[in-house]
């Protein structure tokens, strides 16, 4: 009986189980009806994922994000622009006063003995100038100021969990991410940023002093050991707050590492301080060349576009020298995600 019912079916449809000669050459050539394992997925090398063409691929696709990133960061360091607002003077009280200390002088002598001379003295040592005195605006915009103390290792802490997203090749919530990783590392990210901000002060501070008050040849070396001090440092923040979101570490470990890392990764560490140094001076360019779209170029594109030049250079390097071998160690562990929910959590070893 099924097979009078088959026998039906094939009388009904005579070409269901035919191919025309075109077809049959198709499906020799082009293997499409051949039955396999379908196609295997390539695996990317570290090498292809993290090399420079790799690089301008994952910038073309995140160039709009990175902008979003730059704009989080700015908006979280915002205290800033109320110390800004101290050094230019806005709210500052304007006083008139003579511009040199002899014009008491020579004004108590104008009123005791009234000559041609001394209205002369008072014409030259009366320059007025004006004095920015203090008040009550200004002392709250210093204390305001101070917040960024608190917020600048968390933006850099949630910055950089965004960057490495991006860098891995992973998707990532922008926002939501972001603010996850502030939480998760907050007193870490805090006083990271507390210690990160009085060192990059005191480095510019140094090396602008050195540089402007070089009053001998010892103050000439000073200021090229402050200034090499300051790049060395600028390489190891690539590392920092990597370090931070990935691993569990000491402050003093935390320290070590990113200075072994900035020596071990010398090559990508160079490529990464080229970039970000023309992408300055493309802003500088721009700010010479059109000045109004050359100061809030920053607030869009410096920071973000920088960390993330330093991110995707640094990366690998701790992936290679800390993570890699942590997986070596560790065959087990292999096949878990390496997400910030339920990544392992690496302990430095040495």
């Amino acid at each position: 009986m099924a097979d009078k019912n088959n026998n039906n079916k094939n009388n009904r449809n005579p070409g269901a189980n035919k191919k025309t000669l075109s077809q049959k050459f198709f499906s020799k050539i082009s293997g499409y009806d051949k039955e396999g394992k379908g196609v295997k997925k390539r695996k990317i090398s570290d090498k292809e994922r993290f090399s420079l063409k790799s690089f301008f691929a994952v910038y073309k696709d995140q160039f709009w994000n990175l902008i979003i990133v730059n704009l989080i960061f700015m908006l979280m360091v915002s205290p800033v622009i109320c110390g800004l607002m101290n050094v230019l003077g806005v709210f500052y009280t304007r006083v008139p006063t003579p511009s040199n200390i002899i014009y008491a002088s020579v004004y108590g002598m104008h009123l005791y003995n009234p000559t041609s001379a001394t209205a002369g003295l008072i014409g030259i040592y009366g320059v007025q100038a004006v004095n920015l005195v203090e008040n009550s605006v200004t002392v709250v915009l210093n204390y305001l100021t101070l917040i960024v103390f608190i917020t600048f290792g968390l933006a850099n802490a949630g910055m950089t969990y965004i960057l490495r997203a991006y860098t891995k090749g992973e998707p990532v919530y922008l926002w939501s991410d972001f603010f996850r990783t502030i939480k998760k590392n907050f007193l870490g990210a805090v006083l990271l940023g507390i210690a990160d901000l009085a060192v990059i002060i005191l480095v510019v501070y140094s090396s602008f002093y050195y540089y402007t008050a070089a009053l001998d040849f010892s103050y000439t070396i000073l200021f090229f050991i402050t200034f090499s001090m300051g790049v060395i440092y600028f390489i190891m923040r690539f590392y920092i707050y990597i370090l931070l979101i990935t691993f569990k570490l000491s402050p003093l470990k935390l320290i070590k590492n990113s200075f072994i890392l900035a020596l071990l990764g010398i090559k990508r560490n160079i490529m990464a301080i080229l970039g970000i140094l023309t992408l300055c001076g493309l802003i500088v360019i721009v700010f010479i060349l059109f000045n109004p779209i050359g100061m809030i170029l920053p607030f869009f594109f410096l920071i973000a576009n920088g960390g993330f030049m330093a991110c995707f250079a640094a990366y690998p390097n701790v992936k290679k020298f800390m993570i890699d071998p942590y997986y070596e160690e560790n065959p087990d562990k292999k096949d878990e995600k390496f997400v910030i929910e339920e990544e392992p959590i690496f302990i430095d070893r040495g």
